[in-house]
């Protein structure tokens, strides 16, 4: 069933195939305009909607969502962030902004459909610390990152009940909670179904995976590099611009040397055990009450595969140090200064 007059958020969750999604959907703009789906084209305008309703900015959204009105259909917006940005505090009142929004799509005689991709903790965790780490956006071993998440949340948060209590108590938000596993169908095609988009003939697949894990020496090296950073070149540490220059290097790397053939695993039985503990009565909780079932009748309890984690010889610990020099060369290499006319 389709609900009318409507907004459709997919907030993820992080490491949920979220890119994938959203490059299908970029490149099946006529399929979704025949679906009666207005979807902004570019990334940068659905993370300006997230910008603008984090200062209590309306302009953006009421033109999307009349533009979409317009022409008979639905807003579409994906942003994995938003399962972390609709639980923050307003800026207009005692509410989050969750609640700011609803007032927006109330006053518009709109209704939410929200669709977020769940995945068992353990796997979501070690996926998280691999994209944060590529990016050079921390520098702490696998185990310490997820002692403090399990203590403090922060970015990675992932206790799903906190995250979505709010919306589970609105009886006006229209919740679709897809477990993300091994071995289901296709991401994107089960957002629009759940979404009420049943035909899918016509929605053209992508040539390539995108956002593809590139392998524990890529994290071997984004270890090291990263602490070079921030004891040594703090400037280039803070530089979101030196950061993408050697996460390209990296990510070239990677390619090159088929790296993503051996993904990196940093869960152990320890912290399996640790991150069990943490979620278990939370999970049950949210599983019984979107599913009705127990947490592990959805997600059997994860068997990581025997993966390396370190240079297995010294001759490979070499060739990774000397690669370790050379993605940093890319991050604290001088700028040019510009020729003065």
């Amino acid at each position: 069933m389709v609900a009318p007059r409507s907004l459709v958020l997919h907030v993820g969750i992080h490491k949920t195939a979220s890119t994938y999604i959203q490059h299908r959907l970029k490149a099946n703009q006529p399929f979704l305009r025949q679906q009666g789906l207005l979807y902004p084209r570019r990334r940068c305008e659905h993370l300006q909607l997230v910008k603008a309703l984090r200062h209590g900015d309306w302009q953006p959204w009421e033109q999307l969502l009349r533009s979409a009105e317009r022409k008979g259909g639905r807003a579409l917006i994906s942003a994995e962030i938003l399962s972390l940005v609709l639980t923050e505090p307003s800026r207009q009142g005692p509410g989050t902004l969750l609640a700011d929004l609803l007032q927006l799509l109330t006053r518009m005689d709109m209704q939410l459909e929200l669709v977020a991709f769940i995945r068992d903790q353990p796997t979501y965790l070690n996926s998280r610390y691999t994209q944060l780490l590529k990016r050079f956006y921390l520098s702490l071993t696998f185990q310490r990152y997820v002692q403090q998440t399990l203590l403090h949340g922060g970015e990675s948060r992932c206790d799903y009940m906190e995250m979505f209590s709010e919306v589970l108590e609105r009886p006006e938000v229209r919740c679709h909670f897809l477990p993300f596993r091994s071995g289901e169908t296709d991401p994107c095609q089960r957002l629009l179904q759940a979404i009420g988009v049943s035909d899918l003939e016509g929605f053209t697949p992508l040539p390539a995976e995108a956002n593809v894990q590139p392998g524990w020496q890529a994290v071997w090296i984004a270890q090291r590099v990263s602490r070079q950073l921030a004891e040594q070149h703090p400037q280039a540490w803070g530089d979101s611009s030196a950061k993408l220059r050697m996460r390209e290097r990296l990510e070239r790397m990677a390619a090159e040397q088929g790296w993503q053939a051996e993904p990196f695993q940093g869960l152990t039985e320890s912290l399996l055990t640790q991150i069990e503990e943490r979620y278990r009565s939370s999970n049950d909780l949210f599983a019984r009450r979107v599913w009705g079932c127990g947490w592990r009748e959805l997600f059997p309890r994860p068997i990581p595969p025997a993966m390396p984690m370190r240079p297995r010889s010294r001759e490979e610990r070499q060739q990774l140090l000397a690669l370790v020099d050379d993605v940093l060369k890319e991050g604290i290499q001088p700028v040019s200064a510009p020729v003065q006319g």
